[in-house]
This record gives structure tokens, C-alpha cells and sequence, in this order.
């Protein structure tokens, strides 16, 4: 077993890391650390080499551990943390800790093998925590403007409340713009002409153009634009077995809900600027379609788009078709 590969599951969280690694008698062994770069040290002085490391994504606790072993040339996995969760519950665990979560990722990661994790450039992860940052104002400025339409319906005086809120939403839509600003600069350094090729289709804005770039990390490993589509959570899903359960078709919502509402708002506006899309959803609704259906088929036709302009390295073009012909 010298020469063959051995796994480590990791278990991530704020302050510490549960591992569980493999050893050479094919056993399994436990180790708590903290998590920071002395505690990563610890994690290479018991597995020194021909290691492969496995851990679910956490938000951006597991990043510390990712640029390390990537400065580091240690081959490892960041795993949707959906998978593990479902990994877990197949095995029917009644009780959850972090030791026992390990090892599970290291049981996975025996038995599935995941691929290793292609690390992004730098400049994806600023560019990524900067449109966090604009969904999380976005989400805030939303919120507290329904608490202000709520409080004008009270049949009490809340000017003093409402005056405040209105400074806050002020406040927020003010740092909003710099940071939109400074990820539009920061998107044309990374990706210049990808941003260029998504931003000339008909309907994707500065945002959507914005959330597609980061969300599929500039379109890395995208082969089709069935992967695009089926990436942010927009391919059809059936439910039926036998003859009792016949569910209706509907799409998955497996994927990217932001970037999901974000294309929903661009279709709207394709409907009347892009005229492959306008044509799309005249002909589905005559057809007797349900709007909110047709709506969605655009949303697949913009990702269409957006991924034909990207694989050919072009600028979109309406009358692309009548010039082949």
C-alpha cells in the first residue's frame, strides 16, 4: 500500500479542522487541529505524501486550508456540500459530530475518487467576494424597503423610523455602486473579452454578465451549453413512477438561485430587444403555453446565446443566420 493513493477527509469549521486519514495498515486514524497555517503543517507532518485530501465546500472557511495545499502541490477536493450531506445520510447516522463527519469524507473519498480541485485564479475569488457583497446589499436594501412600506400603513406615527430607514437604504445603494464599480474594473483586468462576448447579448446586463463570469468561474470546464443550463439549475426535471405518481415537469433549482433570478430579469427584457428570444416567446404562448414557462425557455435561449458567443470567441450578432445564408 506504499505506492497507493491515500485518502484524508477533512471537516471543516471556524476555528478548527477534524481529520481523518488513512494509515499504512489500511486502518483509520483522527486528528484535531486548529485551523490556521500551523494546524495545516500538522496536517502534512502525518501525511506526509502521496496524500489526496477531501473537504466540502464552507463558505469561505475551507479557503485558508485550499490555498495552502495549493501552494503546496497537494492534490485534493472541494466537494458540493450537498453531496457529502446525502453521502452521510445514505450510511442512516443517527448522530452528527465532527469526528464522525471526517470520516465520511474520508470514506468518500475512497470510494468515489472525486476529481481533483482546478484552482481558480486569485482575482476569481476577488471578484467572487465582491459580488457576494453586492448580493448581500441587495438583499438589505430589499428588506428594510418592505419594512418601510409596511410602517407607512400603520395607523400610528413612524416618520422617525421610516427618515432612519430611508438614511440606511441611502447609505447601502451609495457603497452598492463603488463596489459594482470596482467589480466591473476588476472583471475587465481578469476576463476583458469574455466579459465583452457575454455583455453583447441582448438582455445580459453589467449583473448578469457579472454573475455568469464568477458563478462558472469564466466558463471553466464548460463543454455545452446543456451544462450551462443544467448549472444554473434551469433543466427540466421529471417526477413519475408507475401509474400513481405523475408529477409535472419542472426545472431543478439545483444550482444557482441568484444567478437564476438575475437571468428571470434579463428574459424580460430580451422579450422586447432580442429578437431570437421575442420570437421564441410569441411562438411558445400562442402555442398556448404558460407565460411564466415561456419565460424560463428564454432563459435557456439567452444561456444559448451567451455560451455560442463564448465557445466561438465572438460578439453576438441578430442577423447572425441570414449571413450564412
Amino acid at each position: 500500500m506504499n505506492q497507493e493513493k491515500m485518502y484524508c477527509g477533512i471537516d471543516v469549521s471556524a476555528e478548527t479542522l477534524d481529520i481523518c486519514y488513512q494509515t499504512q495498515n489500511s486502518g483509520k486514524q483522527n486528528l484535531k487541529v486548529k485551523n490556521n497555517k500551523q494546524g495545516f503543517a500538522q496536517i502534512l507532518k502525518y501525511c506526509p505524501e502521496n496524500f489526496h485530501f477531501v473537504m466540502e465546500a464552507t463558505g469561505v472557511y475551507h479557503l485558508q486550508l485550499v490555498f495552502f495545499l495549493n501552494e503546496n502541490t497537494q492534490a485534493f477536493s472541494v466537494v458540493n456540500a450537498l453531496q457529502i450531506k446525502r453521502y452521510i445520510q445514505m450510511h442512516l447516522e443517527r448522530n452528527k459530530s465532527d469526528k464522525k463527519d471526517a470520516k465520511r469524507i474520508c470514506e468518500y473519498g475512497i470510494e468515489r475518487h472525486p476529481a481533483v480541485y482546478e484552482m481558480p485564479d486569485s482575482a476569481y475569488f476577488e471578484c467572487r467576494s465582491l459580488n457576494n457583497t453586492i448580493e448581500d446589499l441587495t438583499k438589505e436594501i430589499t428588506k428594510i424597503s418592505n419594512q418601510i412600506h409596511s410602517l407607512k400603513k400603520v395607523p400610528y406615527d413612524a416618520s422617525i423610523v421610516i427618515k432612519s430607514y430611508q438614511s440606511i437604504i441611502k447609505k447601502l445603494q451609495l457603497e452598492k455602486s463603488k463596489i459594482e464599480k470596482e467589480l466591473l474594473v476588476k472583471l475587465q483586468n481578469w476576463q476583458p473579452e469574455l466579459l465583452k462576448q457575454v455583455q453583447s447579448v441582448k438582455g445580459i446586463g453589467k449583473r448578469a454578465s457579472s454573475e455568469l463570469i464568477i458563478y462558472t468561474k469564466a466558463f471553466k470546464g464548460m463543454e455545452n451549453y446543456r451544462q450551462l443550463i443544467s448549472y444554473a439549475g434551469l433543466s427540466p426535471v421529471e417526477y413519475s413512477s408507475g401509474t400513481s405518481i405523475k408529477g409535472r415537469t419542472k426545472i431543478c433549482k439545483q444550482g444557482g438561485k441568484q444567478l437564476r433570478h438575475i437571468l428571470y430579469m434579463g428574459a424580460l427584457n430580451a422579450m422586447k430587444t432580442n429578437v431570437a428570444c421575442k420570437a421564441l416567446y410569441e411562438r411558445l404562448v400562442a402555442n398556448g403555453k404558460n407565460k411564466k414557462v415561456a419565460i424560463i425557455a428564454v432563459c435557456n435561449k439567452l444561456l444559448k446565446q451567451v455560451f455560442g458567443c463564448v465557445k466561438n470567441g465572438t460578439l453576438y450578432q441578430d442577423n447572425y443566420i441570414k449571413n450564412l445564408c
